[in-house]
């Protein structure tokens, strides 16, 4: 016989063979380590149902089913809305012995909506340009928690897919029920409004009858608040320091008497960066 081929025949015999575990179930050693069909600890990405992917019974010969009224989605805003840049936390919970779960977040172009913060018994991974959050431990654990990031962006209503495995624990990958499931999270509409929004929807403008500029506003957060008399032309005919605010409603009295002709004139109100603008009478 060729002494090479004599060589060659142990190491293949390292490299893959197979045999019976202790529950009886075929199994493939390979040179870095037994093939683990069951996925018990870090599952393949995509395996969600969401668009363009598959789901667990790539792996699994059981069924898929519905998640309602089986597999319960939890979100810390209970009305299921985000407001961008904040962080949710996400729970997910079934029943059984040995369970599994993928997750993902998608906008409605199917691009991924945010970013995931592992909790207990799970961890985070990417593919495919979406993030997926997945158990890392399986046997005897049937819910999860973990933390949503939103998007620093309105992005939009946002679906979120999962996928639930409630094995049999049979020690196989034969007869488990795979649960697919979709939330769907919408933008908090007041959110939506820029700072600067907020700043001038608030802010008011009126003169009483004393010949004072009676100014309602408010302040986000601390900011120094200057005010700016203009004419029609543009010239600066009054100005007065506000001083620091905290942040609130805010009401002042401003004596604009040293204005002596009367006319339509721009009332500027500057809270730190943002200007408003409003245009009164002056009699």
């Amino acid at each position: 016989m060729n002494k090479k081929l004599l060589f060659l025949i142990p190491i293949a015999g390292v490299l893959s063979f197979s045999y019976f575990d202790k529950e009886g179930t075929m199994s493939t050693y390979h040179n870095d380590g037994i093939d683990e069909l069951q996925y018990s600890a870090n599952p393949p990405t995509q395996k969600t149902g969401a668009p363009g992917e598959s789901n667990c019974t790539d792996c699994h010969t059981g069924s898929t089913q519905s998640s309602a009224g089986t597999v319960t989605f939890d979100f810390s805003d209970t009305g299921l809305q985000y407001v961008p840049g904040q962080t949710y936390t996400m729970d997910l919970a079934g029943a059984g012995i040995k369970n599994g779960f993928q997750l993902t977040v998608l906008d409605a172009s199917d691009n991924a909506a945010g970013t995931f913060t592992a909790g207990t018994n799970s961890a985070t991974t990417t593919a495919g340009g979406r993030e997926y959050i997945h158990h890392t431990t399986s046997s005897g654990v049937s819910a999860w928690q973990f933390d949503w990031n939103a998007p620093a962006t309105d992005m939009g209503n946002l679906t979120v897919y999962f996928a639930y495995n409630r094995s049999n624990d049979n020690g196989a990958t034969s007869s488990d029920v795979i649960y697919l499931g979709q939330e769907m999270l919408t933008v908090n509409a007041s959110a939506s409004i820029t700072n600067h929004q907020k700043l001038d929807q608030a802010y008011e403008v009126f003169v009483n009858e004393s010949g004072q500029l009676n100014l309602k506003y408010q302040t986000l957060d601390y900011a120094k608040v200057m005010l700016n008399v203009m004419d029609m032309s543009g010239k600066l005919v009054y100005k007065e320091d506000l001083g620091s605010k905290s942040p609130g409603a805010q009401s002042e009295l401003i004596d604009v008497s040293a204005v002596n002709q009367s006319g339509i004139y721009f009332v500027s109100l500057l809270i730190d960066n943002e200007v408003l603008n409003r245009k009164i009478m002056l009699k």
